[in-house]
């Protein structure tokens, strides 16, 4: 199954079944039907219909009681039994972890990847390693009630494959979906992994309330971009891959990018390339550890090409930021341990590159939760799925 669309009524259920919870919460966890409904803005027909499918999912108590002179329906959140888990695979990663409905982290596990995996070889490792976090977390499958894989690349909204130019050239032409069901033995949502990185970073546990648009940079082998628009939903587009930042190109005569086209922002300021330029300058392989470490130390070489990345970056978020307006636009991936060292070259370019207005609205800031943030939109989005009872 594709994923549905930013303006599809499952999309629009799952929302406002996020802001009634969170209007719910933020009462202490207990009102009445009526109240929800002036608080949240939702009219009385929609709460009925919300707190019927929460009820049913076992997230919330109902109860008839007398409130001031008059019998009413009082809602009261309760903690729903089972897990959620999400995974987030990238091309030398694959992290992993169980949730609850309420959006707390269980148990999380990080695995590197250092050799190249065939799409089975890959399937099989997900597959181990969900067994294993089950066996620690002394859960059973049966106790899952949704799961989300995340991926690095455009997903197809038509057929459920990574589209062509993705970092993970080898599970190209698989219907993702289906692969990762059969391999869990579950039904598994797909999804970008900078969507899910969007969710994770403004949803997850401190939902950032905001009707402007959000949004998420992943800055790793490729560099992904997640948006948000009307609070949590996901901005896909026609063919599913809004938020292509790294192919923005920056320079029609430049590199060729595995995508086709030439001076594309990956060309330059993904890892690989940036790495590959340090390595030629000093003659030999560095990594990207190595890389971030130097220029800590203050390494001139390696310094330069944290500014430039940071410009580049930052000259590709300056067109976002005129175009969408956002609220905010933060940072993710590894790249970002270099923390102001790298942010102030982004955070100069996208105000030289913007227009006044949006460019001094914008807050232009690092994750959260490094290296969690994917993970986190996982199982945010395995938690919605499962209170929609999908």
């Amino acid at each position: 199954m594709s994923p549905k669309g930013p303006g599809s009524p499952a999309a629009l259920r799952r929302a406002n079944l996020a802001r009634l919870v969170e209007t719910l919460t933020e009462a202490g966890g207990h009102a009445t039907q009526a109240e929800l409904a002036r608080r949240s803005g939702l009219s009385p027909a929609s709460i009925t219909n919300l707190v019927r499918q929460l009820q049913a999912a076992g997230r919330v108590r109902i109860a008839e009681q007398l409130y001031q002179g008059r019998r009413c329906r009082v809602v009261t959140l309760g903690a729903a039994d089972g897990l959620v888990f999400g995974l987030d695979l990238g091309r030398t990663h694959m992290r992993a972890g169980l949730g609850t409905l309420d959006h707390q982290l269980v148990i999380d596990e990080f695995r590197p990847m250092t050799a190249v995996k065939s799409a089975e070889e890959g399937l099989k490792e997900c597959a181990d390693l969900f067994d294993q976090l089950l066996k620690r977390a002394g859960a059973e499958r049966s106790s899952i009630r949704a799961a989300v894989a995340g991926v690095p690349g455009p997903l197809s909204l038509r057929t459920g494959e990574i589209g062509a130019g993705a970092v993970l050239p080898e599970w190209t032409g698989i219907n993702l979906q289906a692969a990762f069901s059969q391999a869990l033995g579950l039904p598994v949502t797909v999804e970008n992994d900078a969507n899910l990185g969007a969710l994770g970073e403004f949803t997850w546990a401190s939902p950032v309330e905001t009707e402007a648009p959000l949004v998420y940079v992943r800055l790793s082998t490729g560099i992904g971009c997640g948006i948000l628009v009307g609070g949590r939903q996901v901005l896909r587009g026609a063919a599913g891959t809004a938020g292509e930042l790294g192919h923005i190109s920056l320079d029609a005569s430049g590199r060729l990018c595995r995508c086709g086209n030439r001076g594309c922002v990956e060309t330059t300021a993904s890892t690989p390339a940036l790495l590959e330029n340090l390595s030629a300058a000093m003659e030999r392989p560095v990594t990207l550890d190595e890389w971030l470490a130097l220029a800590l130390e203050g390494h001139h070489a390696s310094l330069r090409l944290l500014e430039d990345f940071g410009r580049n970056i930052g000259a590709a978020i300056g067109s976002l930021v005129n175009l969408l307006s956002p609220a905010a636009v933060v940072l993710g991936g590894p790249v970002t341990e270099a923390g102001e060292l790298m942010l102030a070259p982004v955070r100069e370019t996208i105000t030289r590159r913007s227009m006044p207005a949006p460019g001094s609205a914008v807050e232009v800031r690092l994750a959260r939760h490094p290296g969690l943030t994917e993970l986190h939109g996982a199982l945010a989005m395995a938690a919605d799925s499962a209170a929609c009872l999908q």
